[in-house]
């Protein structure tokens, strides 16, 4: 691995945990893409973000520990635990695929996560019935194992809940935390060694990421959010468009 991928590498996932602390999503959604585009393979690109997130997730969940409903996170986990396996087989399968098609699966699953946070409404309910709960922490396991997207379903069941902000902050905290072991473990055992360097080279640039988490949260004080989150989806739409359209681009 040459010094200039390693530097690009550490630029983009400083640049995506900015962004992250900032408007409190995208670390992964731009990441994974801008990190196969340097030239990473989609499970290595996974492998580079786990170990970071892993330590994003657990400074978030002790910071926020007072207010984590352990019960509710126990049983999303629970499930959560059976799509990722299945999440990650499926990803050894596309990891085979030529890279400008697993740039368009990528591209895809950027335009449902955007479409997502921006046309699906839920309406805050008392208590979510167990048949949505098990879809969403299903899919959210299923997502995060395929391509470490796995926010977004587990976001709309939080918004279908009348809970505080800092409730909710907390419960994902907590959920992304304790897949996080459980996702890496998976990857090392269907990759092995292949990905060894990877995992490395994220626990080395872990303290960047969280330095730029905390500096986007403090930065995040003096801009205009709603601005930056609108921003932040036309960047993720053109990101995903690219993706998807490149090989015919490059034809």
């Amino acid at each position: 691995m040459s010094i200039s991928l390693i530097v690009i590498i550490g630029i983009t996932l400083f640049l995506c945990s900015t962004i992250q602390g900032i408007v409190g999503f995208a670390f992964n959604i731009f990441a994974i893409p801008l990190l196969i585009w340097s030239g990473l393979g989609l499970s290595e690109a996974i492998a580079t973000t786990a170990i970071p997130i892993f330590f994003q997730s657990a400074t978030s969940t002790y910071k926020f520990r007072s207010h984590v409903l352990w019960r509710e996170v126990t049983i999303a986990t629970i499930i959560r635990y059976i799509g990722i396996p299945i999440g990650i087989f499926f990803l050894t399968l596309i990891s085979t695929f030529d890279k400008s098609i697993i740039k368009q699966i990528v591209g895809i699953a950027i335009l449902l996560v955007v479409f997502s946070q921006v046309y699906l409404k839920v309406e805050p309910k008392e208590h979510v019935v167990a048949f949505w709960t098990f879809t969403a922490f299903f899919a959210s396991g299923f997502t995060l194992g395929l391509v470490s997207m796995g926010g977004p379903p587990a976001v709309l069941w939080v918004m279908a809940n009348r809970w505080s902000a800092i409730t909710t902050r907390a419960f994902l905290s907590a959920l992304f935390f304790l897949a996080s072991p459980l996702q890496i473990v998976l990857l090392y055992y269907n990759f092995g060694d292949k990905l060894l360097s990877y995992f490395l080279m994220g626990f080395a640039f872990a303290p960047l990421v969280i330095l730029g988490t905390l500096w986007g949260v403090k930065s995040g004080e003096f801009l205009d959010r709603e601005k930056l989150r609108k921003i932040i989806i036309f960047l993720l739409i053109v990101t995903s468009l690219i993706s998807i359209f490149s090989p015919y681009l490059r034809n």
